[in-house]
């Protein structure tokens, strides 16, 4: 449903499990493109996703839409008894991502959220190796993300359709962090503003972030859309993490990991391939032979997140987080 999002995730996977049908597709809202759908076997066209939930009864759903629409569209699934694959942000206020809990909840659906880069190289390989101890206690960690702006749609201009950079762009390295780091965000304050694309005035291009950390260290991150067009990849992601024992960064627009600890210095560390996708993680987790790389507990997590830094940044006032799932 939609075609807003990263649905690429889904659609270049399909043809690896046979035991997969597409059954149909429609946009989240009238006019929305949804040619990419078009060559999908067996998939029905719907003008409304709400006959689509009622008539097709589909066993998994895809959310790929607005913005504001992914947590609607994920509640009614799961009302249906739909298992969910969601965008981000899986909610743009924090009523309805409330809502999507207790329906998911009450369903006993699963659901899992587009956070992608958890599925790339550098970011796996980091998350093991901090787990596996070679930094010791994460205690101070720095991330950032930085877009070229491109062209953007126009409810990119609206707040009530976009929501907040935080939770469409900030919630990558906020979920990285927490995610390599191992550590809970335990309070938030930030600062961000529209100051380069004046016509798209609810999409924030300058964004700071502070947050304090469960084990009395500190993240900072800044988020932009102000890379260069002639920048060579359309996203420069960073993150450094120092422990008690040794540093860890990861540079070169995300693909590359050094490692520094008493004892070794690699600038550019052996990287896994994850053999692992979001479809692929969401079958087997119906089929009892995996999980969920990224949990519902930890997307409904990273979505409060951000959308409580947005908040911070409003009203200029300090949150407190706390988390409710498991890690």
């Amino acid at each position: 449903m939609g075609s807003s999002g990263h649905l690429s995730y889904v659609l270049s996977d399909l043809n690896r499990f046979p035991q997969v049908r597409t059954v149909a597709y429609a946009p989240s809202f009238e006019g929305e493109d949804t040619t990419p759908y078009a060559g999908l076997p067996h998939a029905v066209y719907y003008a409304d996703w709400r006959s689509m939930l009622d008539n097709a009864r589909p066993d998994i759903v895809v959310a790929c839409g607005r913005h504001d629409l992914n947590a609607t569209i994920a509640t009614e699934a799961a009302k249906h008894g739909s298992h969910v694959i969601s965008e981000k942000p899986a909610a743009t206020t924090l009523a309805a991502l409330d809502a999507l809990e207790r329906a998911v909840r009450a369903n006993s659906v699963q659901y899992t959220m587009l956070l992608g880069m958890r599925y790339q190289s550098a970011w796996y390989t980091a998350h093991a190796l901090v787990r596996e101890g070679i930094i010791g206690a994460p205690l101070v960690i720095s991330g950032q993300k930085s877009y070229r702006w491109g062209r953007r749609p126009p409810w990119y201009a609206n707040a009530a359709t976009y929501g907040n950079t935080m939770a469409w762009v900030g919630i990558h390295i906020f979920d990285l962090a927490r995610w390599i780091g191992g550590v809970p965000y335990t309070g938030v304050a930030a600062h961000h503003a529209n100051l380069a694309h004046p016509e798209h005035p609810a999409a924030q291009d300058a964004c700071v972030i502070a947050a304090t950390l469960a084990n009395g260290g500190s993240a900072a991150f800044t988020l932009d859309y102000l890379r260069p067009q002639a920048a060579p990849t359309h996203g420069d992601d960073r993150l450094r993490i120092a422990g008690e024992r040794g540093v860890l960064e990861i540079y070169d627009h995300g693909q590359r990991l050094s490692v520094i600890t008493q004892e070794q210095h690699q600038l550019s560390w052996p990287l896994a391939l994850p053999e692992r996708s979001f479809l692929g993680d969401m079958l087997a987790k119906l089929e009892g032979t995996g999980d969920l790389l990224v949990t519902a507990e930890q997307a409904w997590d990273m979505t409060r997140f951000s959308l409580l830094a947005a908040q911070a940044a409003d009203s200029r006032h300090w949150m407190d987080v706390t988390e409710s799932g498991s890690w």
